[in-house]
């Protein structure tokens, strides 16, 4: 687990949400798609489904912050956080003005690269949780786990975008 490499790895997903972020209006990040998917619609777990994209952006920014803070870095520290704590972090808010996702995707980048760059060697690998998932990460493959979360929603978001510009 190499701090820069992971770093890097987390930089190069971020690169790609923020190029679908960037060109976005205000109005087209908060556009709801009508309750109901349309046919045709991407298969992701309802939960999403009904999202702005302003909503999903800040649900990634909210994600980086909730996991690494709440499970990566107490693993990394030697402390395990009680099983009850889930990757559940809260829902985003709705209509958020778009420099605001912006300064929170900038935050929680911020205080990862913070997190990875001051590693030193120190680092508890050993200590393992589930966190509603069915085998145990450590803190470092929890933190790259979030870069594949980020991945998954690239998808979701094309497709709305592709629909907010119908």
């Amino acid at each position: 687990m190499n701090p820069q490499a992971m770093l890097a790895h987390l930089d190069a997903v971020r690169a790609e949400t923020l190029k679908r972020f960037e060109p976005l209006s205000q109005e087209q990040l908060d556009w709801k798609p009508v309750a109901g998917a349309a046919e045709g619609a991407p298969e992701y777990d309802t939960a999403h489904e009904q999202w702005s994209l302003g909503e999903i952006f800040m649900h990634l920014a909210l994600d980086e912050h909730y996991l690494r803070e709440q499970i990566a870095r107490p693993l990394l520290e030697g402390v395990k956080p009680p099983d009850s704590i889930l990757f559940l972090p809260p829902p985003p808010p709705y209509a958020l003005p778009k420099d605001a996702i912006a300064f929170w995707f900038q935050r929680a980048r911020e205080i990862t690269r913070r997190l990875l760059e001051n590693e030193n060697g120190k680092w508890n690998l050993e200590l393992r949780h589930a966190g509603g998932f069915d085998e145990g990460m450590n803190g470092a493959e929890w933190l790259m786990g979030y870069a594949g979360h980020e991945q998954f929603h690239h998808k979701q978001i094309d497709e709305m975008i592709a629909r907010v510009q119908k």
